[in-house]
């Protein structure tokens, strides 16, 4: 069985480039040089490693209100 690459070794050189000068920047408290885009769109985004349960949950509510999850499927016999 042949595997599949989600990405080319040249792209994901590149993400890890672009990650390590975010983290780079985020410790140095300048703005990220490659901020995710949906940092912007999603308003309810808390930082995980500083919310607690709770605040994470309840980002999770707000993110569901923007963003409705799929109905469960239904099978009938």
């Amino acid at each position: 069985m042949k595997k599949f690459r989600v990405k080319t070794p040249q792209q994901e050189a590149r993400a890890i480039a672009q990650r390590d000068a975010n983290r780079r920047a985020k410790a140095q408290g300048l703005p990220l040089p490659f901020p995710n885009p949906w940092d912007e769109w999603d308003s309810t985004k808390v930082d995980p490693a500083e919310a607690t349960p709770e605040k994470i949950a309840q980002s999770y509510r707000e993110f569901c209100k923007l963003c409705p999850p799929r109905k469960r499927k239904e099978h009938f016999l």
